[in-house]
């Protein structure tokens, strides 16, 4: 295990070619990872994550989202020798770690940007059903662009207006694609209050895995730190001056850490 903290972006030359399945998050869209994986290289992979985008998928339980990354990964051509990558950020991160957790030999490596692996808590897993389960009428009563220029004004969120602009112009302008219904569900289905706590399951994943955090987000950097110390084979980085989003907030370095992390596979 070992932790580091970097600042000073420096890119490097990525040895192989891995196979990486990029799950996004919370109103986010596969395409948000188009321009950083050209930073990263290899061959990505990067759908819309059930409850998002044109025409979503309304049933977003933890049971379908497991069988959503199964058929993804299923389109990954088995036969070639390079590094099958489970890639999450936030809401995907959730994702990824409950397929890996569930299929502990499906993956050569994850990469976890911002992740949590669920409220231990039973009292506040209610308490955090009934927040998302608000944000789910507050979508349906306000319709989404409303609902999204609320959401990304939230303290954790705010932080992604340090994306460069045209990434995150672009980012805006799909969001539109997105339907008060698909969101609503996600929220209520696939909220952190209704997923499984995956801090016990922890110990069943001995392949390497990159942890992500920003370090303007304090309480992901500690449970990337205490994450850290619960798997047997992780490194964990803290991007200096980023949020919750910082392989887009801070691309560069991210990407840089990213290759260095594939190149070792």
């Amino acid at each position: 295990m070992a932790r580091r903290s970097r600042s000073a972006p420096h890119m490097t030359t990525q040895s192989n070619s891995p196979t990486i399945l990029a799950l996004h998050g919370f109103t986010g869209l596969g395409t948000d990872f188009a321009p950083f994986a050209t930073l990263c290289g290899g061959n990505w992979r990067y759908p819309n994550l059930p409850g998002h985008g044109p025409p979503p998928q309304p049933d977003c339980t933890p049971e379908t989202i497991l069988s959503f990354v199964e058929t993804e990964r299923s389109a990954f051509n088995t036969e070639d020798s390079t590094p099958h990558v489970l890639l999450g950020y936030s809401m995907g991160a959730r994702a990824a770690l409950l397929h890996a957790c569930r299929h502990p030999a499906a993956w050569d490596a994850l990469i976890l940007i911002s992740p949590n692996p669920g409220i231990e808590d039973e009292t506040e897993r209610a308490r955090r059903r009934d927040v998302d389960e608000k944000l789910a009428q507050r979508i349906e009563l306000h319709g989404v662009e409303r609902f999204i220029e609320f959401w990304q004004n939230t303290p954790m969120i705010r932080s992604q207006k340090k994306i460069r602009e045209d990434w995150r112009s672009g980012m805006q302008i799909k969001r539109k694609e997105h339907t008060a219904a698909g969101l609503a569900a996600s929220l209520r289905q696939f909220g952190q209050g209704s997923c499984p706590n995956l801090w016990p399951e922890l110990a069943k994943l001995n392949i390497p895995i990159l942890l992500i955090s920003g370090s303007e987000d304090g309480k992901y950097v500690r449970i990337a730190e205490r994450m850290l110390h619960a798997l047997a084979e992780a490194v964990c980085e803290t991007i200096e001056g980023a949020g919750h989003m910082p392989h887009l907030e801070e691309p560069k370095i991210s990407a840089e850490i990213i290759s260095d992390f594939l190149s070792n596979l």
